[in-house]
Parts: structure tokens; C-alpha cells; sequence
């Protein structure tokens, strides 16, 4: 689809998704309380920083500090006195709740109803800026749907990067927004950008959303592509609006300064790389800071996929997932040899077995006449690709989950002192401090080598058979 295309839409998506992983984890080492249980109960106050984690977090009382919540599902109904960082499935600020600060929050379903004097930093499926929520300084949000209800502020600007923005709150001064699909019924103090893009690019765009089994969980409603404006809507300034459907006309109606419209640019134009005889290439003087760039996204990149993997097995595989880091844990210098052995042995197969089972399939068909070369070259190929895939997928991304777990366990008990094992702070932070190390230069890459190593021989070591 043309939005995805959307350069703006995508940075604004990008910036809401780095500062929700890298500053939301960035508070966990300085936590200086770890309250027993899943729960801070009303009448309790808390004068220092607080790291919770559980199944089912709720803070109902007061954290004069730093707050890092995680779990399946996070509840704020009391107050936070600083920054709040909330990670979870389902996020909940209730309409009692408020941050004196920041808010960060990730999470596939998002529901804000409370205050947050500061601003708030949002990326999800869904998110919820309920008729009672109150933000008071900017809204960055990068997701698939957003929705401001009315009764909904936000004191100062709204950025976002959406598939579809239904905004019928009141936004102070300024709107910018990259979607494909924007309803606007609430008030612009000052001026708004709004990019839809090509909006017929599809008969049926949102066919395969309606049926997305994900999806459909947090989003009960996906709204076609274009703009849509009511008369209840204001704009205080000036509007600018990249689209392919031309919707001056009524736009002006609910605009009170001028309009501005811009037809969308073709996606081979934007792409292109050429320069022609008598054009002059520009010097690229920001090559160091493109290279930053670079580095944060490809860290962030990095982060969001070790814990989305990380999480899945946990969800799936935690009994013999767990299994393997105590191996691990226990031996890593053995578990490190292991490792080697098992990448070298499976480097060497890499390049023998193809030739062997080449071999094996001209046998195969010489015998019977080509008869059985669809069951050989079929099934039997497409068995033995699965099995590749998996032990590579094994050695080189779930060997780095392992190694990053059975570090972040191992901070928490040596520093942090946990007599019990927090599977999901465990993994937050092993997966944060393995990301960090990777990305420094010139050392990154041994601290790579010896997470697959160490990851790789722990399967070596957790077999039954070894025990």
C-alpha cells in the first residue's frame, strides 16, 4: 500500500518504537525496589525508583520515583511522581492514575484514561486516548490504530505514524500525522499535516486486516483510506494534506486559515538512484550522522526481534526453553565448546549434504526410471530445507535469546540480589544489555560470537541424554 511507502509515516513509527524499547529499558538498572508479588496496593507509598513484573501488574498505591512495569497485563490506577515505563500485552491507565512525568508504554493494546503532566511515548496495535485523558506536553505514537476520543487533551502537538488516526479530542497547537486512513472530529489549535497518500491504491485494502486473527483482537474496527472530516471539527491554522483524492472543498469548511493541497509522489520517483549529465550529485556532509542513525535503528531492530522471539518461546516453550539456559547457566565454558563443535559440524554439513543428496536423488531416478524423483526432490528436499532453516534459525538467533536470558538472570541475582527467578525481567534486561554490547564497535561482534557459541552448546548440554 501506497502509506507504507510514506517516509514520514515510517520515521514517526521508528522514533515512537526506539524510545519506547530503548528508553523504557534504559530505567531498569537504576531500580532500587523490587516489591514481592504483582501488586503496590493503595495507601502505599514508595520513595524510590520501582522495577515490578508479573502476570497481572497492578499500582494502585504511589512510587515517588521511577517507575518500570512489565507483564501480560499492566494496570495504573495511583501515582507516579516521575517517569513511567510500561511493557505488557494490554496496558491500562485508569482515569485515577497520574504521571508526574513521562509515560513510555509498548504494549499490543493500549488504553489511556488518566493524566500525564509530561509526554507520552506510545507503540502498539491499538491505542486508546480515552475521554478523560489529559497530556500535558506532546503525544508521539507510532502503531496501527489510534484513537483520541472526545474529551481526550493534549497540550501541546500530536505526532504519529499509523495505519488509521480517529481523532475527536482537542490537540493545543499542532498536528502531524502520516496514515492511511484519518478521521478528524475533534479541534487543532494551530496548524495540522495530514499524508494519506495514494488512497485508491487497492479495490479492498483492509480485506486482509478484517481477517487478521491478530489484528482483530485489539482493533474492532478498520476504517477504509482517505480523509474524513465532520462538521464538528476545527483547524485553527493551516492545513496541509498530501492525498490522491482532492477534498479541498470541504476541508476549508473546517479550516481557518488556508489549504493546502499536494498530490502524492510516485513511489519509482522517490526511489530513484540516477543522476543525469547535468545534474550536480550533492555532497552528503551528514554521512557521520546517517551512520548514528543507522546504528540506532539496526539496535532497535535488534532489540524488538530477541524479544518478540523471546516471548513467543517463553509463551510456547518455556519448560524445555528453561531447560536449556540452566545448562547453560551452570556450565558456560563447556556450553561455549560445545558450541563450536556444533557450528563447525553444522558448516561442514552445510556444504556435504546438498552434494549427498544430489547424488542420492540421480541414484533414485536412474533405479525407477524417474518415478520417484517428485517424492525425493519434493518431500524429502523440502524436509531437508525445514531442518537447515531451523538449525540455522537455532544456532544464530535463538543461541543469542539464550545467552542474553542467562545473562540477565545472572545480573539479577548477583547485583540485584533476587532470591526468585522473574522470567519476563529476566529476558528484558539480557536481551537490553546483549543488544547494547552488540552494537559497540569492533567489540560487538565477540560479544555476537560468544552468545551463539555459548547459546549453541547449552542444546548440546540440556539433551536428556546428557543428564
Amino acid at each position: 500500500m501506497q502509506y507504507l511507502n510514506n517516509k514520514k509515516a515510517r520515521g514517526l513509527t521508528a522514533l515512537s518504537l526506539v524510545l519506547v524499547l530503548l528508553l523504557a529499558t534504559a530505567g531498569t538498572v537504576s531500580a532500587a525496589e523490587f516489591p514481592k508479588g504483582e501488586t503496590i496496593p493503595a495507601g502505599q507509598t514508595i520513595d524510590d525508583d520501582v522495577l515490578i513484573s508479573g502476570e497481572n501488574v497492578a499500582v494502585d498505591g504511589t512510587v515517588n520515583g521511577v517507575l518500570l512495569a512489565t507483564g501480560q497485563t499492566v494496570t495504573l490506577n495511583g501515582t507516579v511522581n516521575g517517569d513511567a515505563f510500561l511493557m505488557a500485552e494490554r496496558v491500562i491507565v485508569a482515569e485515577s492514575a497520574v504521571v508526574d512525568g513521562n509515560l513510555f508504554v509498548g504494549a499490543a493494546d493500549v488504553v489511556v484514561n488518566g493524566t500525564v503532566t509530561g509526554t507520552v511515548f506510545g507503540g502498539s496495535a491499538s491505542m486508546i486516548l480515552g475521554g478523560t485523558a489529559d497530556v500535558g506536553r506532546n503525544f508521539f505514537y507510532g502503531g496501527f490504530s489510534l484513537e483520541a476520543e472526545q474529551g481526550s487533551a493534549i497540550a501541546k502537538d500530536l505526532f504519529s505514524g499509523t495505519y488509521q488516526s480517529i481523532l475527536s479530542g482537542d490537540i493545543a497547537r499542532d498536528l502531524k500525522v502520516g496514515a492511511a486512513a484519518v478521521v478528524l472530529n475533534g479541534n487543532v489549535g494551530r496548524n495540522a499535516t495530514i499524508e494519506v497518500g495514494d488512497v485508491e491504491a487497492q479495490d479492498n485494502p483492509t480485506q486482509w486486516m478484517q481477517f487478521n486473527p491478530y489484528m482483530n483482537q485489539y482493533v474492532s474496527e478498520v476504517i477504509n483510506p482517505g480523509i474524513l472530516v465532520s462538521e464538528g471539527a476545527s483547524i485553527g491554522g493551516e492545513l496541509t494534506y498530501t492525498s490522491s483524492v482532492d477534498m479541498t472543498g470541504a476541508l476549508e469548511d473546517v479550516t481557518s486559515g488556508s489549504v493546502i493541497y499536494q498530490t502524492p509522489v510516485p513511489a519509482a520517483s522517490s526511489s530513484a538512484k540516477g543522476y543525469s549529465m547535468d545534474q550536480v550529485r550533492p555532497f552528503d556532509r551528514d554521512f557521520g550522522g546517517a551512520f548514528v542513525r543507522a546504528s540506532v535503528m539496526q539496535t532497535a531492530r535488534n532489540l524488538l526481534k530477541l524479544m518478540a522471539v523471546g516471548a513467543l518461546i517463553l509463551w510456547l516453550l518455556r519448560k524445555p526453553f528453561m531447560d536449556i539456559v540452566d545448562a547453560a547457566y551452570k556450565q558456560p565454558m563447556k556450553a561455549m565448546g560445545w558450541g563450536f563443535i556444533i557450528i563447525a559440524v553444522g558448516l561442514l554439513a552445510a556444504l556435504i549434504v546438498p552434494l549427498v543428496f544430489l547424488m542420492i536423488g540421480v541414484l533414485i531416478g536412474f533405479i525407477s526410471l524417474g518415478s520417484l524423483l517428485y517424492v525425493w526432490f519434493g518431500i524429502a528436499g523440502t524436509a531437508l530445507t525445514l531442518a537447515a532453516m531451523l538449525f540455522f534459525f537455532a544456532i544464530f538467533t535463538i543461541s543469542k535469546i539464550v545467552a542474553a536470558y542467562m545473562f540477565g538472570k545472572w545480573i539479577m541475582k548477583a547485583v540485584f540480589k533476587e532470591e526468585t527467578e522473574k522470567v519476563w525481567l529476566n529476558l528484558l534486561i539480557g536481551v537490553f544489555l546483549y543488544t547494547l554490547l552488540r552494537a559497540i564497535p569492533f567489540i560487538g561482534w565477540l560479544a555476537g560470537l560468544a552468545a551463539t557459541l555459548i547459546g549453541s552448546g547449552a542444546f548440546w548440554l540440556a539433551l536428556p541424554s546428557k543428564k
